[in-house]
């Protein structure tokens, strides 16, 4: 097949999705297909593309200029957003009628430009890929209070839903909040982010980097959180669970990583005296199997109306490691009763401090439920979350909808 790629961002940046968008080409182009690709030049601080690809004579691509901008400067960056979608339209008409048989675009908030000009000017097959759910994710965060705005941009995402020939999304939740939008089950398809299950695996304690680099101790019980600690994270959550097991001093809060809510988090933490507690700063991509294989759970807080908009990406990593998984979530979604059905974790409602602190005690205090947990968490994982097993996904709904079936 000849797939023709439009990425909201590009390889020259870090961004959440692009280890998924190098690995669903690299497995593509292994399995013989063309592949074109689309995508912005920002910072320029690594290559558009890597090299293997632009070695490979079935991969070609074209890179277009944007700006970066700061992720909290929300009106600024919607516009540079958009203004990268008109830039992007020479490039899109450069498509036309080159045989591709479907086009897929990468979520981003201004995907419903996106979408409309890349039907417009290529004229094939098209899937939009929602990786987040724009403005929904937003309003239920807190960060889009002003209903005008949200009116806006609903009836922007409609204009998408309309014209996109297919839509992809990662989560069964995040499928029913599309349906409930008036778009037909027929139209969407399920494909959920993966981990890459030909590198990642759990590191053993005496290998452990991380556990040598803080000199973690065998004996402690690490609850830890490791990601970005933004407007999706309830750190509130955190300093509730961590209060009510203060006088447990085996078990340590390993708290890693950045983003808008941390300052306020420290800060609170410290206010509250609450010392176990510990902040950490992220570790390099190549780390990640360490960090995760250095805790005994990993804790997912999260505020009520986040899932079904959004999906923690990191839940198959740490299933891949053997960890289990301690989350607040809102009840009744699927995300929550899938650790619950599936035995693979403990799931509580949004608000319940008390139940996710005594879920991790009883992790703490059980090692063989706790390990039950994780095993059965890593086969599920194997099962749902691989690489190998989601990148065919997603080349079989290139054929469906691409007409090669």
């Amino acid at each position: 097949m000849k797939i023709l790629l439009y990425m909201g961002g590009g390889f020259d940046t870090y961004g959440p999705s692009r280890h998924l968008y190098h690995a669903l080409i690299e497995d593509l182009l292994a399995k013989g297909h063309t592949i074109h690709l689309i995508e912005s030049h920002s910072t320029g601080k690594d290559p558009d593309a890597p090299a293997e690809f632009i070695a490979n004579s079935r991969f070609s691509y074209q890179v277009v200029n944007s700006t970066p901008v700061e992720k909290r400067a929300f009106a600024k960056r919607y516009l540079t957003g958009v203004k990268y979608c008109f830039d992007c339209i020479p490039a899109l008409k450069a498509q036309r009628n080159q045989g591709f048989d479907v086009m897929m675009v990468q979520s981003c908030p201004w995907a419903p430009f996106a979408v409309s000009f890349a039907k417009r000017y290529v004229g094939v097959p098209t899937i939009w890929n929602i990786q987040d759910m724009f403005p929904g994710a937003s309003i239920a965060n807190g960060a889009m209070k002003q209903k005008w705005m949200q009116k806006i941009f609903y009836m922007f995402q409609k204009v998408a839903y309309r014209r996109a020939d297919h839509i992809s999304v990662i989560s069964e939740d995040m499928k029913q909040k599309v349906i409930e939008q008036g778009v037909p089950a027929a139209k969407i398809t399920v494909i959920p982010d993966w981990y890459d299950d030909k590198s990642v695996r759990e590191i053993p304690w005496e290998d452990n980097l991380f556990v040598k680099k803080y000199d973690l101790k065998k004996d402690c019980f690490y609850v830890q959180f490791a990601g970005t600690m933004g407007m999706n994270f309830d750190y509130k959550m955190v300093l509730q669970v961590a209060e009510k097991l203060k006088q447990e001093k085996k078990i340590v809060f390993q708290m890693i990583g950045q983003g808008s809510q941390k300052d306020d988090f420290v800060h609170a933490a410290q206010e509250k005296k609450l010392d176990n507690i510990v902040f950490l700063p992220l570790e390099p991509q190549e780390m990640v199997p360490h960090v995760y294989s250095a805790c005994s759970a990993c804790l997912i807080p999260l505020p009520r109306g986040v899932i079904g908009n959004s999906v923690p990406s990191k839940a198959g990593l740490l299933m891949a490691c053997h960890r289990v998984i301690v989350t607040s979530a809102d009840a009744g979604s699927d995300y929550n009763d899938m650790f619950k059905r599936e035995q693979i974790g403990m799931a509580f409602d949004c608000d319940d401090s008390d139940g996710v602190a005594k879920g991790i005690l009883k992790l703490k205090d059980e090692p063989e439920y706790c390990s039950r947990l994780a095993d059965n968490a890593q086969k599920y994982g194997k099962a749902v979350y691989a690489r190998t097993v989601n990148t065919k996904l997603y080349e079989e709904l290139y054929r469906r909808i691409g007409g090669k079936e």
